[in-house]
């Protein structure tokens, strides 16, 4: 499946339209818009959506009627969550969507709360925890684990509402939040992680990278402890921030302060073990709804990587075969090590598409800062050292020293280097890898070459085993089999 598809998210504070393409199980963006409507804002106190945010909802939408004919998507799935849930006069609000050629659906706060939930499992395969999004309206909370959603509930603490919530003083807001938890009989979370979804806390996973100095710029992923949390919490709470914080809309940075107010009151009683921001959440977990039970088993990781390496040139049936040749010197030491290096390799294998001058730098930005779902970021530094490694560069620089191990990283110099022998080799073609071989032992790092691919190997070629050999701190040999391959 490759097909585009579109969701229009129509939420209490945003109206959203995000277009996919690209592999089902790691869709990529292909426009992202939204417009601040605060659909939700006068809910509270009137009952009603007010007629200035429901026009600006619907000329949003017309618009998104318009793109999407244009674009030729036809495959469109359009929700409603918490202002038409609880407006009075949503139903007609929805009727008006309706005359633009759209289906809306209003979802329920549990169907909201288990969608968004599936967003992260979808993000986070194995995901076990507490899935918390946060949207203009309304706070939903979900249990999930073994690829499940769990129990889940609507709380009133969207963003358009904390406001009102915390002009009565920081007490009324814990008291408010404990109360809340208390009635709902929520005793989920404590002691695993809180993935957190919705754009507000997506705001503060960008003040916190900040403030820590995090040398990685997508908050997807982005992880922090619970104390370090509560500390960022509070000081985000008091809505002095510096100028210079990046990528942050204005409309995001207003809603900060209550967002980092109710989080913190969340982390302390919750008490989780981490928390993980994630930037998969409802739209996405729509999507994944869709997908069938093979599907939803891939790896969103490889799949991801396998689409974008083969929009370069790589063959996936070639990256496994150079993969598999360099695992003979790279004996696995840490958990996920196969696909990993898979990937790496397939990036790896890109960069030559690329200008020289611009290979090594070029993969490492792409390992560290495109959006990979499925990787954290001690993978993607080993990724990044992978790809440095296979245009010659192994010296580790200094950003990646919190994401990853130095035993780690120097792991992924011997992957890089492996790929970068195989590549000289062979030059990646099928046949020249098959007929050749890497085998590694605690004294010898031993190269194969059979016939009548002896002439394959060279000086240059030599010198580069003696690198990976001297690398892995093993002797180098060379053996020229008689043996024949056929080709």
């Amino acid at each position: 499946m490759s097909d585009q598809r579109a969701i229009i998210d129509i939420g209490s504070n945003t109206v959203r339209l995000v277009v996919y393409n690209g592999p089902a199980r790691a869709p990529a963006v292909l426009l992202n818009e939204k417009v601040t409507a605060k659909l939700g804002r006068d809910v509270v106190k009137t009952g009603l959506l007010s007629e200035k945010a429901m026009g600006l909802a619907l000329s949003a939408l017309a618009r998104f009627a318009v793109l999407l004919r244009q674009m030729g998507v036809s495959d469109v799935d359009v929700v409603a969550t918490a202002a038409a849930r609880d407006a009075q006069n949503g139903p007609e609000f929805l009727d008006e969507v309706a005359k633009l050629g759209f289906a809306p659906r209003l979802l329920s706060g549990e169907e909201e709360a288990r969608t968004s939930a599936l967003g992260v499992i979808a993000a986070f395969p194995g995901a076990c925890g507490v899935a918390g999004d946060l949207g203009g309206g309304s706070l939903e909370l979900t249990a999930i684990g073994s690829g499940e959603c769990g129990r889940g509930i609507t709380l009133p603490f969207g963003t358009l509402r904390l406001p009102d919530l915390r002009a009565e003083g920081e007490a009324t807001l814990s008291s408010q939040v404990r109360k809340a938890l208390r009635s709902a009989k929520w005793e989920d979370g404590r002691g695993e992680t809180f993935f957190l979804v919705g754009g507000s806390w997506r705001a503060l996973s960008r003040y916190a990278m900040y403030q820590l100095g995090w040398p990685l710029d997508d908050p997807h992923g982005f992880e922090i402890a619970p104390d370090e949390a509560i500390k960022l919490c509070r000081k985000a709470a008091q809505g002095k921030f510096d100028a210079n914080m990046p990528r942050i809309s204005s409309s995001r940075l207003a809603t900060l302060p209550d967002a980092a107010a109710l989080l913190g009151q969340l982390v302390r009683v919750i008490e989780p073990s981490r928390l993980v921001f994630s930037s998969w959440g409802l739209r996405e977990g729509l999507l994944y709804s869709k997908l069938d039970k093979a599907t939803r088993a891939q790896d969103p990781m490889l799949a991801g990587v396998t689409a974008f390496s083969e929009g370069l040139g790589v063959s996936p049936s070639t990256a496994t075969m150079v993969a598999g040749w360099t695992a003979g010197a790279n004996p696995t030491g840490f958990s996920g090590d196969g696909k990993l290096r898979l990937a790496a390799t397939m990036l790896a294998l890109a960069a030559m598409q690329s200008e020289p001058n611009l290979r090594a730098e070029q993969a490492m930005s792409w390992a560290l800062r495109k959006r990979w779902i499925g990787l954290d970021a001690r993978g993607r530094a080993r990724m990044a050292m992978t790809v440095l490694a296979n245009s010659g560069r192994i010296a580790i620089p200094e950003e990646f020293a919190p994401l990853a191990s130095e035993e780690e990283l120097k792991q992924a110099i011997g992957w890089g280097l492996a790929i970068r022998l195989c590549r000289k080799l062979t030059g990646s073609a099928p046949h020249a890898i098959s007929g050749t071989s890497l085998v590694r032992d605690d004294e010898r790092l031993l190269l194969v070459v059979r016939e009548p691919f002896h002439a394959l190997f060279t000086d240059s070629v030599g010198k580069d085993l003696r690198w990976l050999a001297e690398w892995l701190e093993v002797d180098p040999s060379v053996e020229f089999s008689r043996e024949s391959v056929r080709v």
